[in-house]
């Protein structure tokens, strides 16, 4: 009652009801969008990882591999069953995005002489790149650099401490890109076609 827990009294966060709210919201999105089949299995255990990669590594800064190694593999096995990405495109996205973020975290350490992102946001793109296929993975690679760029800029302007800010974390910007390429990626994808080619 009043927020805390019935036996222990103590105070309950605001986590565990929002975890809760937004599992549940995207498990619904994600059946009304694809219905029930493999495709929906899919989608909806790497929602369930996007939710526990987020908020882990926006409270503790860091991104398990015992959630991203074990991701790579189940999106493959995954490509046998959905129609996207296919088994090759699933490979090939997995290379996509690990040489990508690598090059990124390279440039990114050249550039401002310290470690810009982890071997976790790596390993989080080899994952992604399995369930979601190469032209995908590019697609987060976007929305999470312009989601990052805008609370980066919004935390920078609003925060007195420069080095709280230098703080934020990749990973939840990743995650948040990742569930809007799995529910808009394709029109986005399209619209991008129809505009520049």
């Amino acid at each position: 009652m009043k927020g805390k827990c019935r036996k222990c009294k103590n105070k309950i966060s605001v986590q565990y009801p929002l975890v809760e709210f937004i599992t549940s919201a995207l498990i619904v999105i994600t059946y009304l969008q694809f219905s029930w089949g493999w495709e929906f299995v899919a989608k909806t255990i790497l929602c369930l990882l996007l939710i526990a990669i987020f908020f882990i590594d926006l409270k503790h800064k860091i991104i398990p591999d015992v959630i991203t190694l074990p991701g790579i593999a189940l999106g493959l096995f995954f490509s046998f069953f959905v129609k996207s990405p296919s088994v090759v495109n699933s490979f090939v996205g997995i290379l996509v995005g690990g040489v990508l973020f690598y090059l990124s975290a390279v440039l990114g350490e050249l550039l401002f002489k310290k470690e810009s992102m982890g071997g976790g946001d790596i390993k989080l793109a080899l994952m992604l790149g399995a369930f979601l296929g190469w032209q995908k993975i590019l697609l987060v690679f976007l929305l999470s650099a312009v989601l990052g760029t805008i609370v980066g800029t919004a935390a920078l302007f609003f925060s007195k401490d420069v080095k709280e800010t230098r703080m934020i974390p990749f990973g939840p910007f990743l995650a948040l890109g990742s569930v809007l390429a799995i529910f808009l990626g394709d029109m986005l994808i399209s619209t991008y076609i129809k505009t520049f080619f």
